[in-house]
């Protein structure tokens, strides 16, 4: 929605890069099939004249968060690691994998992709998991404290542009414990 037909940086090529757990790529997969299947988004992608690739690319880079002793448990559990991220990005609580070391991990992945699409001006599509999508999304805007990524959450299958300053991150919601059970 945010593609204008007069972007000449924009060699209209779209790529989808998917973590390889099931999860992130169906969505991939989905997203793809709702783009060809919706009349109105396949005349908009002509009319932008987008060539979407059909194939999405896995890429390990984009794996979810590691929750250590964590995984596997209900996601309760994880209110443990979040409020604690947001004053020490770098701990360890639990064996996590530290917001610090994801976006570590993160940006290694972006520069890699980037540099298979040399020609630049591409649009590129990342599906991943909740903590890396929203980590990606405040280190990629400059927030002063990538811990607090957990206040700017997704929704299932939400897509957001990812933006360079931190102005383009939509408002920041409190966080509040998952509920039992979900």
């Amino acid at each position: 929605q945010d593609l204008k037909d007069d972007d000449t940086t924009s060699t209209k090529e779209v790529y989808f890069y998917s973590s390889p757990f099931a999860r992130a790529k169906e969505t991939a997969e989905q997203c793809l099939a709702g783009m060809r299947a919706n009349d109105e988004v396949a005349k908009r992608i002509e009319e932008l004249g987008l060539k979407v690739k059909k194939e999405v690319m896995l890429d390990d880079g984009l794996m979810e968060r590691y929750f250590g002793r964590l995984d596997g448990t209900e996601l309760l559990t994880y209110a443990y690691v979040w409020p604690v991220d947001m004053f020490e990005p770098t701990h360890t609580a639990f064996d996590v994998e530290s917001v610090a070391a994801v976006s570590t991990r993160i940006r290694s992945t972006i520069l890699d992709i980037d540099s298979k699409h040399d020609e630049g001006g591409n649009h590129i599509v990342l599906t991943s998991h909740a903590d890396v999508l929203q980590i990606t999304q405040v280190y990629a805007s400059g927030l002063d404290n990538v811990g607090k990524f957990s206040q700017y959450r997704f929704g299932n299958g939400e897509v957001r542009k990812m933006g360079r300053t931190v102005d383009t991150l939509p408002a920041p919601v409190a966080l509040r414990p998952p509920e039992r059970g979900i």
